[in-house]
């Protein structure tokens, strides 16, 4: 299935916010079940299974960000053409911020 110019446009403009959204859900949300089972005191190397994960997530989360990145628009005009790409960059990079900002937490509060 091929999508059409403007889908394609808006997703890549959207690949920032929609990626941190993403993160934002499955680290509290996985958080939340690691710490209601007892597998919270699992560990390895002294870091909780929750904070692996929460990094991991992060790593995962940036990864596909800059994957992202690589993703030319596909508009036909080079004034659109530019701006779809100064903006999905700009959201990316502001979504990179807010991913490490909730990774730092790892560093800073118990998982559990």
């Amino acid at each position: 299935m091929r999508l059409s110019l403007f889908t394609h446009d808006i997703l890549l403009l959207l690949a920032g916010p929609v990626v941190w959204a993403v993160h934002f859900l499955a680290i509290y949300g996985f958080t939340g079940i690691v710490c209601a089972r007892p597998v919270a005191h699992l560990g390895w190397l002294g870091i909780g299974l929750g904070s692996w994960g929460v990094g991991l997530a992060g790593l995962v989360a940036i990864a596909a960000l800059a994957a992202s990145l690589r993703v030319r628009p596909r508009t036909e005009e080079p004034h659109n053409s530019r701006f779809v790409r100064w903006v999905s960059v700009g959201l990316g990079l502001l979504a990179v911020v807010a991913i490490v900002w909730e990774t730092l937490s790892i560093f800073l509060v118990p998982g559990c």
